[in-house]
């Protein structure tokens, strides 16, 4: 049950707890929460969650802009993620939705004790546990999907849907992100391979939304998509937009990007966050 915090000193107190979490010489100083906080509540309070096989560092120079800008800001660290170990046996060790949501549920508490207003914003697996929040807690005024992964690739949504008891049937594997690159494009704070069960419950939390799309929103919803990503199912995401406009959403593609996914790390060699970055922040300000 939502138990939101009372005022900005009891969020302080429970976000003090949720790092102690990480107080673990498993998870690196790189993986852990973190928080940046103007010593009172402000207008708006930001949550920002990092995608899957990532970690918070992801968001710091992000979440820094935001804060210089006068706002409470805090990214947690999903459960299985952030580890010392690069490898990515955290998550083949069983990743589950169920815990993820939990985690960014006492996140969303703790910021409702931080801004008058809350919203959400993700990269990829956390743009779609973002937009789970649009239809699952009121508390929430703003969901923001960057890059959302409702599905993977171009293949149709009953294909995802089949594709997820498949994953799960078959043995927990490791999967190289990059197998045939030069590995520039996986940051020292993220796991260059992804547990292939992970995977299925990143594909189970954007089918979840995606079915549910057709019930609106309890709030604000923006998808900032790159025209030419090579990971994510982008028709899903316009799918989504176009069923909750009328309830404001917006579906925002950006047309001047380069082939990648990760549009919002700063140590991508090809990214572009001068172009992102100012989309972002004018949809979570608006």
């Amino acid at each position: 049950m939502p138990r939101p915090a009372r005022d900005f000193e009891e969020a302080e107190a429970r976000f003090a707890a949720l790092c102690r979490l990480d107080e673990n010489p498993l998870i690196a100083v790189w993986g852990r929460s973190r928080a940046f906080l103007q010593q009172r509540k402000t207008r708006l309070a930001v949550v920002f969650v990092h995608g899957f096989t990532n970690s918070p560092q992801q968001f710091v120079p992000l979440a820094e802009t935001l804060s210089g800008r006068g706002h409470n800001v805090i990214v947690p660290r999903l459960p299985g993620h952030g580890a010392v170990d690069r490898i990515g046996r955290r998550l083949a060790a069983g990743a589950r939705v169920e815990t993820w949501l939990a985690s960014l549920e006492e996140s969303v508490d703790i910021a409702s004790g931080l801004g008058e207003r809350v919203a959400i914003a993700g990269i990829s697996a956390g743009g779609s546990l973002a937009a789970w929040f649009a239809l699952g807690r009121r508390a929430v005024a703003h969901a923001v999907g960057i890059a959302p992964m409702f599905g993977i690739l171009r293949l149709p949504p009953p294909l995802q849907e089949a594709l997820v008891p498949a994953l799960l049937t078959l043995p927990d594997g490791l999967i190289r992100w990059d197998p045939f690159g030069d590995g520039r494009q996986i940051p020292d704070h993220a796991y260059p391979r992804f547990a292939t069960h992970g995977l299925a419950q990143c594909l189970r939390v954007g089918l979840d939304v995606y079915e549910r799309s057709r019930e609106m929103p309890h709030s604000l919803v923006t998808l900032i998509l790159n025209e030419r990503d090579p990971a994510v199912n982008n028709a899903m995401a316009l799918e989504i937009g176009n069923r909750w406009s009328s309830a404001g959403a917006e579906a925002i593609t950006l047309r001047n990007l380069p082939g990648i996914h990760d549009i919002i790390d700063p140590v991508n060699p090809y990214q572009r966050t001068d172009l992102v970055y100012p989309r972002l922040i004018e949809a979570l300000e608006s």
